[in-house]
């Protein structure tokens, strides 16, 4: 099909909003006379359908008097606010139309819209930091960037499903292209949003041309942050998102991390009635299966357990060239270690300034190490890798860990299906703390639930060449000196960095 065929086929007509929409607006109708419009207008954005029908038609109206309608609280403005809650008795209801009866296409539905959910709360946060007082203008241009996506799972559902599947398996424009017949989601996105009446401001801050400029460069990041963090943190492009945020902000990138993690957990409970985990889920690492595909047709995995780990001995424990002294023990150290960011940063700085093959991994490692305990002020830590033959996962170095401790012998098999084993088949990782653990700590092979004993930690497995290579625990032993949100950040920050480390070591 060509453009202009599937701008037919998507032009503008009835729209569907979900059945939450309506029934919120039901609510409101009963205070009509005393609710504001930036109320009823929170509840519309949540719901992108119902707000591409609500611009589209005050623009419709807007277009004979001039000027046109870029926020959802002009748009109610305009129509009248009592008379838009009298006719959205009428909206049609998504879950009582044909294809809100295909669970199949409502568990698609229900995923991009946590996605676009996900990406407009993290737009409009960002840019009322950047001081923009039009931030919700931002905020619905991510939502009408997913209005291509939303209208074929409407209108041209078996494409839609095609394309979800290829999406896994190839680069998103080579799918798009291959699913919608040489055509793809850039090339249609914004004559389509021209078509149903989008503002020309909305469409601009869509427009690839125009992403220099610093809301452009603000949505960017957010939908590609929204997109990449579905199924977890641990994409490594999610770096540069970061620092293009951090730099527009004029903020550490730390502290932009945080916002993120923050506003996605956010997000997560302001909706949950959406049918499909989110990002937030994931911060930390939750229990649970993934979700799954919406055109996966076999059976849901059954629960993990725990296998125990090979019985054999793993090798004496390395350690790494330049490592720092071994904190006292803890009789001794009543004061919990403070974290040094200078020593993070210069952690970070010294791996990046040698991913051209110059050191080898005693050397990296080292690096590695001082970041997570003088940088993060973490006191018991463990390297552990995969080894030559590809089947476990052992300890290689340690630092902080008494050479009587148990847990200098740690090791499990990299396809075990208890936590770690688990973690190790994606970049991912995890914070064990109080509000988790009644879930997470069953899922840990007993014979290293007894090497680590009752205590907060953080693991995270690090991939490079697209291969496990190892994993990182650490924790802060078993005093008062308890884990943090600030530092779990930092502490995947680093991991990143580190992967990226062992995947340039000297041959």
């Amino acid at each position: 099909m060509t453009l202009s065929d599937w701008l037919e086929r998507l032009s503008p007509g009835p729209l569907p909003v979900f059945a939450h929409t309506r029934q919120i607006l039901s609510e409101q109708r009963r205070r009509a006379e005393e609710i504001s419009a930036r109320e009823v207008a929170q509840t519309v954005l949540a719901d992108p359908l119902a707000t591409l029908a609500l611009i589209h038609s005050a623009n419709m109206r807007g277009s004979r008097l001039g000027g046109e309608i870029t926020t959802a609280e002009s748009a109610l403005m305009m129509r009248g606010l009592g008379r838009y809650l009298d006719e959205a008795r009428n909206l049609p209801v998504l879950e009582e139309s044909p294809q809100g009866r295909d669970g199949k296409l409502m568990v698609a539905l229900h995923k991009l819209l946590r996605r676009v959910h996900h990406a407009a709360w993290q737009a409009r946060d960002f840019a009322v930091l950047h001081s923009d007082v039009r931030a919700e203008e931002v905020q619905v241009a991510a939502l009408l960037h997913a209005i291509p996506e939303f209208l074929l799972l409407l209108r041209a559902p078996a494409e839609a499903l095609r394309l979800a599947r290829l999406n896994r398996r190839m680069p998103h424009e080579e799918a798009e292209r291959q699913a919608l017949g040489g055509v793809s989601l850039d090339e249609l996105r914004l004559p389509l949003l021209e078509n149903w009446k989008a503002a020309e401001l909305s469409r601009d801050l869509l427009d690839p041309n125009r992403a220099e400029k610093s809301r452009q460069a603000i949505l960017k990041a957010c939908l590609d942050i929204a997109e990449r963090s579905q199924l977890g943190w641990w994409d490594e492009a999610l770096l540069g998102d970061y620092l293009a945020l951090a730099g527009i902000e004029n903020h550490p990138v730390e502290n932009v991390i945080a916002t993120v993690h923050a506003n996605a957990m956010r997000a997560e409970r302001a909706a949950e009635w959406i049918d499909s985990p989110g990002a937030g889920v994931w911060v930390p690492m939750l229990a649970g299966p993934w979700p799954l595909e919406p055109d996966d047709e076999e059976a849901i995995a059954t629960p993990a357990k725990a296998v125990p780990v090979a019985a054999t001995t793993p090798p004496p424990t390395a350690k790494p060239v330049a490592q720092p002294a071994p904190p006292a023990e803890e009789e001794s150290q009543p004061m919990c270690p403070l974290p040094d960011k200078q020593v993070l940063r210069e952690a970070l700085q010294s791996i990046e300034g040698h991913l051209d093959g110059s050191l080898n991994l005693n050397q990296m490692s080292a690096f590695i190490l001082k970041g997570l305990h003088t940088g993060l002020g973490l006191s018991r830590i463990l390297f552990a890798m995969v080894t030559p033959d590809g089947r476990h996962v052992k300890s290689r170095f340690t630092l902080g860990i008494r050479p009587e401790d148990p847990m200098r012998h740690f090791a499990f098999d990299l396809e075990a299906r208890d936590l770690f084993g688990q973690l190790m088949g994606k970049m991912q990782g995890v914070w064990m703390h109080a509000n988790n653990r009644e879930k997470l700590w069953p899922m840990v092979n007993p014979t290293l639930q007894k090497m680590i004993g009752d205590v907060d930690f953080y693991a995270m497995s690090l991939h490079a060449n697209g291969k496990p290579v190892g994993l990182i625990y650490a924790d802060r032993g078993h005093g008062e000196c308890g884990l943090d949100v600030h530092s779990y950040t930092d502490f995947k920050m680093l991991c990143l960095q580190a992967a990226r480390g062992l995947g340039k070591l000297k041959q």
